[in-house]
């Protein structure tokens, strides 16, 4: 069994190392991690400690702090950044802000592997094709999928069987996430994950040491895609692939004050 002060030790020398980077993202899953469970979890705020160790990141330069949840976009946006001065993944995953990166938000596009990018392709050829059938209906091309709208058919007694077909040809293409909704079936390349939230920050600010620390088997999905110079934190019980493990939110914060005490010294 590993000793507690080696294990402590090991978290100060990686904090330290994390602490120097050039340019260092702090990720965070928020129920659990950042926040104690709350009966109601509209009540659910970060500790005071940590939220202050958050504010002292965010001041200091070149480092970015990300919170990655499962919470909708809109409570992330309204309790946890009000002020807009964090990158946000809410959903899962599934939603992405990368307003905080000001002017640079318009230059942080999702980079695809190979794979990905021959789906879209795919994906966007068979919209174009059934927009060739269905006059008025249209295609949006996002970043990462193919969107087929019929809000605006010529005809639209149409536009269900339009949006079924559509339905159906995506459906053949292995690995497309496909969503449909009021007027509109879309596709994308990217699952939801919290994997992908924490890859697609990592991506738009170039960070050279990425710190993610969470408390759920949802979190586990962000840990994966940590490098070998990263820094993995597991909050709570359970198995887990990140490399350091502290035991409460409570002891998170004081894990996060610590951190932002070293790079403060460290780009002094």
């Amino acid at each position: 069994m590993t000793d507690t002060h080696d294990t402590r030790t090991a978290l100060e020398e990686a904090l330290g190392r994390a602490a120097g980077a050039g340019t260092l993202l702090v990720a965070l899953d928020f129920d659990g991690t950042l926040a104690p469970f709350t009966d109601d979890p509209g009540d659910s705020r970060a500790l005071p400690e940590a939220q202050a160790a958050l504010e002292e990141l965010l001041a200091t330069d070149r480092t970015y702090v990300a919170v990655i949840s499962g919470r909708p976009m809109r409570f992330l946006r309204s309790v946890v950044d009000p002020e807009g001065r964090m990158l946000l993944s809410g959903s899962h995953g599934a939603e992405l802000l990368l307003d905080a990166l000001g002017d640079a938000a318009a230059d942080a596009e999702l980079r695809l592997s190979p794979a990905q990018q021959e789906l879209l392709d795919r994906a966007t050829e068979l919209v174009e094709a059934q927009v060739a059938r269905y006059p008025g209906s249209k295609l949006e091309l996002k970043p990462t999928g193919a969107a087929f709208h019929t809000r605006t058919m010529v005809d639209q007694s149409l536009s269900a069987r339009a949006e079924q077909e559509m339905l159906e040809a995506f459906e053949r293409l292995e690995g497309l996430k496909i969503t449909p909704g009021q007027h509109v079936v879309e596709s994308s390349v990217h699952t939801a994950t919290k994997g992908e939230g924490i890859t697609a920050f990592m991506q738009a600010t170039g960070a050279d040491v990425t710190l993610f620390a969470g408390d759920d088997v949802t979190d586990e999905n962000a840990v994966r895609e940590l490098g070998p110079g990263d820094l993995g934190i597991k909050v709570g019980t359970g198995q887990t692939a990140a490399e350091h493990r502290v035991a409460s939110p409570a002891e998170l914060a004081g894990v996060l004050a610590r951190l932002a005490e070293l790079r403060r010294h460290a780009l002094a």
